[in-house]
């Protein structure tokens, strides 16, 4: 048995919480970690250890204890905003937006005037097509995350007019910002204003050469533009950042396809629905490119899946999957 860990056996629950929290105020994780969890051996229900480790296993990625340990922690403190609020961001990052969306509005009633929570519950809002209560929400607010929260909600509620307007008063306000610069560009070019949408979008590139989503809305204004092989030469680009994204391997899809490069078009769809195999338009595709090799069996079961994820409801449009909220957006 170490120094430390004899150090803490020798203590109280209420002492060994009191001393976790001063480490983790400190920065002292580990430290902390050990405290709190030998607290816990003597109190399982010791509200600040059951918060504080939450938030360490929250802080280093481990989000499904930290959602067992915060839910104990909300059980003992139902009204305490932090613990909710991080509870809503643990669920998240867990892929549980309609949990999210219990506890974050929770600690919105808490606090209206916490503007992480507020974003982050609209988010979700998005994320689950809740487009009202999203724009409701961050109506009033202006900063740029604000801002680019409700382009999505605008545009994916079908209000494009209004989501063009608050991209371009986006762009005035946040000139540096490649995000809205992106935005603006896929704004311009649902439009129909290509020459500016390319100019908007290679911005985004100058300003962030890491940021995928513009590849993919250049090549999109190309293929409109049905310069098929500039579109392909980008699309390409975004596959390799986004080779799991269904609308860039449908698009590198149809450009390969008008250079006739049928091989590629149909490795480019094969990739997609392994990606995404629950999107109706991908097999779709697919059905129409078996067919056209002649390969009539695989055309069929192909357009039956189609039909059959259509009827399901299984087809999603929206903007590009890059400009979308998320924990994994970028």
């Amino acid at each position: 048995m170490t120094w430390l860990a004899i150090a803490l056996w020798a203590q109280s629950a209420a002492q060994l919480a009191e001393v976790g929290v001063r480490h983790l105020e400190s920065g002292n994780l580990a430290a902390a970690q050990a405290a709190l969890e030998q607290c816990l051996k003597t109190d399982p229900a010791q509200y600040d250890a059951l918060s504080g480790l939450g938030f360490i296993h929250y802080s280093e990625g481990r989000f499904e204890p930290a959602r067992d340990l915060l839910r104990r922690a909300a059980k003992q403190r139902p009204r305490s905003f932090q613990t909710r609020f991080l509870l809503g961001a643990t669920l998240v990052q867990l892929n549980d937006p309609e949990g999210a969306i219990t506890e974050l509005e929770q600690a919105h009633a808490l606090n209206r005037a916490h503007a992480d929570a507020s974003k982050l519950l609209a988010s979700q809002y998005v994320r689950t097509q809740r487009y009202s209560k999203a724009i409701a929400l961050l109506s009033a607010s202006e900063d740029e995350e604000s801002m680019l929260l409700l382009i999505e909600a605008k545009q994916s509620s079908g209000d494009s007019a209004s989501a063009f307007a608050l991209a371009e008063k986006a762009a005035s306000r946040f000139p540096q910002s490649a995000q809205v610069a992106a935005w603006l560009g896929f704004q311009l070019q649902f439009a129909g204003r290509y020459p500016e949408a390319r100019a908007r979008v290679e911005q985004a590139m100058r300003l962030d050469p890491s940021f995928p989503a513009p590849l993919q809305i250049l090549g999109d204004v190309y293929l409109k533009e049905e310069n098929f092989t500039e579109a392909a030469k980008w699309l390409r680009q975004a596959a390799k950042k986004m080779p799991d994204d269904p609308e860039v391997l449908l698009a590198l899809s149809r450009a390969l396809l008008e250079q006739e490069d049928v091989a590629g078009a149909l490795a480019a769809l094969e990739q997609a629905a392994r990606a995404a195999p629950r999107d109706a338009r991908v097999h779709l595709q697919l059905s129409r490119l078996y067919f056209r090799q002649g390969d009539e069996v695989r055309a069929k079961e192909a357009a039956e899946r189609s039909v059959q994820l259509r009827e399901a409801g299984a087809v999603r449009t929206g903007p590009p999957a890059g400009l979308r909220s998320g924990p994994a957006q970028r």
